[in-house]
């Protein structure tokens, strides 16, 4: 309810946000069908700033943080959820309720020190759920550490960790926390769900240094993270990663397509900001562009081997 009357107060006083969540309403979809799953593509002309974002060093310091409260429109606001970090509506939404959690200071996206904050949010909020993007995942602020939040269930991937074969690859002697994986879903994936969340903190530190194992990329492994809260237990996803773009990206002419996915493009909702590209895409398209950017198969067994023989109950 709080989130409804704080989303309803700013698109009445904020005329950028109003317009981009009224444009919300005229956005169209596609679905793909994949064996034993769908793919939805939104092809939403909002979103283009975010897809051609430019986060390489030089042009991160060329321009001010949007995320910074010295730099945002005086018509935002921010609820302050805790002492690190506030909530906010996001200007660009993708849902009609989304969000910005950036921190209240200017400090890198990194998720050490803040995989806590994931699991008490959803917690607080389980009518929601929330997702990070790596600094070269898809995060169009790397220099300032943020999440969003987006309604349940608007992701396919929530049903798709229900509905979907899947692997188990480790349980706790507790049998309180297990480690999963979803079979053939054309992104390779780690899915834990655990009702403790001292174990699930401590599983989740291990399995970033075995990620960062097999794709080393310091300070940490490149990744999309999602997190949510159900009948008393805590869902989450990773999706690692070894690039950030694929080769069409940077194409020219025909060649190019303006796919740059974060995590709601890893959850299967593409977003596509250029129609021609919301017109293209289908199921052999989507397999060699993501081909390109999740881990290889070689990769994920070793990762898969190392799960099974490294995570340690503590």
């Amino acid at each position: 309810m709080f989130f409804d009357e704080f989303t309803k107060s700013q698109l009445a006083y904020w005329p950028l946000a109003r317009n981009n969540y009224e444009h919300l309403r005229n956005v169209i979809y596609r679905t793909i069908d994949f064996e034993g799953f769908q793919i939805r593509i939104q092809h939403n002309p909002d979103r283009i700033q975010s897809a051609v974002a430019k986060i390489d060093e030089q042009s991160i310091k060329a321009r001010a943080c949007f995320l910074c409260k010295g730099n945002i429109p005086p018509e935002q606001a921010s609820f302050d959820y805790n002492p690190t970090l506030d909530i906010r509506v996001n200007p660009y939404p993708i849902f009609d309720r989304h969000y910005t959690v950036p921190a209240k200071q200017h400090i890198p996206q990194l998720i050490k020190g803040h995989f806590q904050d994931m699991l008490a949010i959803v917690q607080t909020y389980p009518e929601y759920t929330i997702f990070y993007n790596g600094p070269r995942s898809g995060a169009s602020a790397p220099d300032h550490f943020h999440f969003q939040l987006a309604a349940r269930h608007i992701m396919p991937l929530e049903t798709d960790v229900n509905s979907c074969p899947k692997e188990i690859l480790w349980i706790s002697e507790s049998r309180k926390t297990t480690i999963e994986s979803i079979h053939h879903y054309l992104r390779k994936n780690i899915i834990l769900h655990s009702n403790n969340r001292e174990q699930l903190m401590d599983i989740f530190e291990q399995l970033l240094s075995l990620v960062g194992q097999i794709t080393p990329n310091d300070p940490e492994p490149m990744m999309n993270l999602f997190a949510w809260y159900e009948n008393n237990e805590w869902w989450v996803v990773i999706f690692p990663r070894r690039q950030h773009r694929p080769w069409q990206f940077f194409a020219e002419e025909d060649e190019n397509i303006l796919f740059s996915p974060g995590c709601v493009d890893f959850a299967g909702l593409i977003i596509s900001p250029r129609e021609k590209d919301f017109n293209r895409l289908d199921a052999p398209l989507l397999e060699e562009l993501f081909s390109q950017l999740t881990l290889t198969d070689e990769q994920f067994k070793n990762l898969r081997f190392m799960i099974k023989k490294d995570i340690k109950n503590r």
